[in-house]
Formats: structure tokens, C-alpha cells, sequence
């Protein structure tokens, strides 16, 4: 019987590595991730987003990791990112999902706090294993790059470590997502990771911690984080990237092509050397054996 989730966040806990969490919007993206979890031996947590979702749709998602878990046979999990509402998370939990993701960030925090219980119920009834929440919006554009730009935040946009605590002793969620000079998106320069007050958030937080924008953050600093008890760091924009340069690269050279598999191959590749540099960075390669 395949471990759940949890098994393997409580894992990289221990031995100190931690899992990249790759958003795909289509099959191609899903393709390359996998072949890089596949050539690194790497467990592998695959999500999408509440419009990827809408694209792709959550049914097909919920299909296609299951038909690449079975045909692989390594450990695949799906995570419903950044779920606005509870009918829409509880959507994906109907669907299959492996794990939830509930960003009530933009709700008073009360409210956040109430539907939060509202889904860990929910997911605990339907025997899944992680849910995660939020109660501070993660500065950034999702899933975009602005090379020409630079990222100033406010630490008091950071997260609080007794706020912290006190949301994941309501809520009982299993990860909490953090802001800590992380943010959305890629930019010409972005603040560096507090990790003094991860150690500090660590230390009071009973939950599996998790950073979102890891495109673009500094290598150094997310292998610091992870150091201090990271489990999940998302990356969304450097596979979108990579899977876009591919396309444009051989419209370039042959823009009369019209062949879907002539056309995408590239990106496919483009794809999984991004992924295989994150898991090779997060120290989650050969954890299968």
C-alpha cells in the first residue's frame, strides 16, 4: 500500500530535504515533471491552481496523475493549490485529490479560520492526509515574470510566529504557508529569506512549513529554509517559462511546422531539465529506491 503524503513530509522533516510542489497547466508540462521525478528517483507532488484547475479540469488531472502513478510506480501525489473557497476545494477533494490547499487570505480571519475547520473536516473524512492553510496573502504576481522590475516588502507583511501558532492550533492544518521574503512570480530582484524568523516560526508552529514562489528565490536562501524545516517549496513560473521558451524556440526554426508532438517535444524536455534542477536543489533525488 502506498504511503501517504504525510509519510514523506514527515521524512524530508527528519533527514532535512524537502519536496518541490510542480503546478502543471497541461499534459506536455505534467510529461517532462514526471520523466524528471522518473530519471532522479524522486518522490513527487504535482499541483494545480483553482485556473489551471478550470483549464485543465480537475476530474482529467485527478486521471492523469493516477495513469502516471500506476504506469511509474513511484510515489505521486496531487494537490489542489490555492483554493479561494470552500465549495471549490471541496470540489477537488470530490474529484480525488491527494491533498488541499485553502488560502482564506483574503477572508477576515475569523472567517479564514472557521472555513479552514471547515476543510480539514472535510479532508479528514475523505482520509486525506494534508491540508494546508493560510492566513497571510503572499506577496507577488502568480506565475509571472518581470525581469524589470524589483520586490520591496514590508516585514509586516511577514508572517507573525504566535499568529502562527495560534492559527494552526484552531485550524489543525498539517502545513501552514509562510511569507518570509518569499513571493509570486520571477523579478530582476527580490528580497532575501528571513530565515531568523523561520527559526522563530519553526519553533512555535506544530505543522509541516511551506514556501510558495520559489521560482527566482535565491538557491542559497531556500537551502537554508529547508536546513530549518521547509518540507514543500512551490515552483510554477520556472516550468512555465521553460515550457514556453521550448515552443517559441522551434517556432523560430520551423514556422511552418504544424505537428503537435514536433511542436511541443522540446518543451517537454525544457520542462523536465527545470524540474530535475529543483529536485536535485531540494535534495528530494534517489529518496525512492
Amino acid at each position: 500500500m502506498q504511503k501517504d503524503l504525510s509519510y514523506w513530509f514527515q521524512k524530508a522533516t527528519k533527514e532535512h530535504w524537502a519536496l518541490a510542489q510542480f503546478n502543471f497547466s497541461c499534459a506536455e508540462q505534467l510529461k517532462g515533471i514526471v520523466q524528471a521525478a522518473v530519471a532522479l528517483r524522486s518522490p513527487l507532488l504535482l499541483g494545480t491552481s483553482e485556473g489551471d484547475s478550470n483549464f485543465f479540469g480537475l476530474a482529467q488531472a485527478v486521471a492523469m496523475v493516477g495513469a502516471w502513478r500506476r504506469t511509474t510506480g513511484l510515489p505521486i501525489f496531487l494537490n489542489f493549490d490555492h483554493g479561494k473557497s470552500f465549495e471549490t476545494v471541496a470540489a477537488a477533494i470530490e474529484a480525488g485529490y491527494d491533498a488541499v490547499h485553502f488560502d482564506g487570505s483574503h477572508f477576515p480571519l475569523e472567517e479564514n479560520i472557521a472555513i479552514t475547520k471547515k476543510v480539514v473536516a472535510l479532508a479528514k473524512k475523505n482520509k486525506i492526509s494534508v491540508v494546508e492553510g493560510e492566513f497571510g496573502e503572499i506577496p507577488g504576481k502568480h506565475s509571472d515574470i518581470h525581469l524589470n522590475e524589483e520586490v520591496t516588502l514590508d516585514p509586516s507583511v511577514y508572517t507573525d510566529p504566535e499568529e502562527a501558532h495560534a492559527f494552526v492550533e484552531q485550524t489543525k492544518v498539517s502545513s501552514l504557508a509562510i511569507i518570509i521574503g518569499n513571493v509570486h512570480g520571477v523579478y530582476a530582484k527580490v528580497p532575501r529569506l528571513d530565515l531568523m524568523r523561520l527559526q522563530k516560526i519553526q519553533k512555535r508552529v506544530e505543522s509541516f512549513l511551506v514556501l510558495h514562489g520559489g521560482s527566482g528565490t535565491p538557491e542559497e536562501d531556500m537551502k537554508g529554509a529547508i536546513r530549518l524545516g521547509v518540507v514543500k517549496i512551490n515552483i510554477s513560473t520556472d516550468l512555465r517559462a521553460a515550457f514556453v521558451q521550448g515552443l517559441r524556440d522551434v517556432l523560430s526554426e520551423h514556422p511552418e511546422e504544424v505537428t503537435p508532438s514536433k511542436l511541443l517535444g522540446p518543451s517537454v524536455e525544457l520542462v523536465q531539465k527545470a524540474a530535475e534542477k529543483n529536485i536535485l536543489l531540494f535534495g528530494s533525488a534517489g529518496k525512492i529506491c
